[in-house]
């Protein structure tokens, strides 16, 4: 999988059969599979602190822990859920490792990693089998849960309500997460393409998709209307999305953020003059509390979210990321990747208002293939087949 691509039972008459590892069970109503555990304790990470003795200023520290051949050549990017980070197995399926060394806690071989999976409120992983079957394990252990026969080609994303899929043949269906049954099916007027191409995510009643042809499709979550579209927001692929309350930002060949609600426009940011005319478009966005983060080509740039003017910020202009490199905040710093032919490494600036410590981690073996991802003051970066995580400061 390149970075480009890198950048997710059975109802019959209200009767649910959960399966796992081969094996069929009936579920008793004391032990059902919507009778879901409380969610683990997060074992947050310590921050590093120079003073302390963490590490020494103008050192970098050593990764926490690093699993070689832990993930797949097809794995989507790690997702960390509490106590485990969920990532394709190596002989296929889905795996847990445990945040804090990297073990592995269980994988259920059936599932279709390629087709990504999703976290369920912290509690539950989603997925779906080759079949198109969804299924659903409890997070921590790996207990399989509720199962849906969904037909299901990929997962876009979930609420608290439902989990939302693309079908086989090319359509997108909400599975309620009280009763596993499809509570809708529609089709969109945007292509969906393959092997997970378009994304979703979800806020403030709207199922925001973005589409392999550049799109963006909202439909309502309660009835699968489309609400608003956005034609061709990128040249090259899918734009990319995140979402703060009702503010979206979409990018692409624009950074643009609209309200999720009614798809109105509320600021553009300027398009730089890209050099030597190199085919421009805006990386991957973040959003961390006021403020946007989002690369113009290799430049992480940051903006007022409310107000979309640019903010005086220290670091702007005065480090590069890969273009298509996710831009990270986790702890104190802002994470990016920044490769050339044959390596690459991880530039950490600091957010803080004292602006005094950096870290290089020249660690990237696989500048093509790689994503980075953060959770509970620790960064995973996905490194070819490499599972590994960092300290934060």
């Amino acid at each position: 999988m390149s970075r480009r691509r890198l950048l997710t039972g059975l109802v019959a008459g209200g009767s649910v059969l959960a399966v796992g590892g081969g094996t069929a069970a009936w579920w008793s109503r004391r032990s059902g599979p919507f009778d879901i555990p409380a969610a683990v304790k997060t074992p947050e990470g310590k921050l590093f602190d120079m003073k302390k003795g963490d590490y020494v200023l103008g050192e970098t520290p050593a990764p926490l822990w690093s699993v070689p051949s832990a993930v797949s050549d097809a794995t989507p990017a790690p997702l960390p859920v509490r106590d485990v980070v969920i990532v394709g197995a190596p002989k296929g399926g889905i795996a847990a490792r445990g945040v804090v060394d990297g073990t592995l806690r269980w994988s259920a071989e059936k599932v279709a990693a390629a087709g990504r999976y999703l976290s369920l409120s912290d509690r539950l992983v989603a997925a779906a089998d080759r079949d198109g079957t969804l299924m659903t394990f409890v997070a921590s252990t790996g207990e399989p849960k509720w199962t849906s026969p969904a037909e299901a080609a990929s997962l876009l994303a979930a609420d608290d309500e439902a989990v939302y899929v693309i079908t086989k043949d090319g359509r997108v269906r909400s599975i309620g997460r009280s009763d596993a049954r499809t509570r809708w099916t529609v089709g969109i007027d945007a292509d969906l393409g393959k092997d997970a191409a378009s994304r979703g995510l979800v806020g403030q009643g709207r199922l925001v998709v973005t589409a392999a042809d550049g799109s963006v499709v909202a439909l309502d979550t309660a009835g699968g209307r489309t609400v608003w579209d956005r034609r061709k927001q990128s040249d090259d692929g899918r734009a990319r999305a995140a979402v703060s309350g009702r503010s979206l930002c979409v990018t692409g060949k624009n950074l643009t953020v609209l309200d999720i609600v009614d798809g109105k426009e509320l600021w553009r940011a300027e398009n730089p003059e890209p050099p030597n005319g190199t085919p421009f478009f805006w990386g991957p966005p973040t959003i961390h509390g006021d403020h946007l983060y989002a690369s113009a080509l290799n430049v992480p740039l940051r903006y007022d979210l409310r107000t979309g003017r640019g903010t005086d910020w220290v670091f702007q202009g005065l480090f590069e990321c890969d273009p298509p490199s996710p831009l990270v905040v986790q702890g104190n710093g802002l994470w990016s990747v920044a490769v050339n032919r044959t390596e690459g490494g991880i530039n950490v600036v600091d957010l803080s208002e004292g602006n005094r410590t950096s870290w290089v981690f020249r660690i990237v073996k696989n500048p093509d293939r790689y994503w980075i991802t953060a959770d509970a003051n620790r960064v995973f970066l996905l490194d070819g087949t490499t599972l590994t995580a960092l300290p934060v400061f």
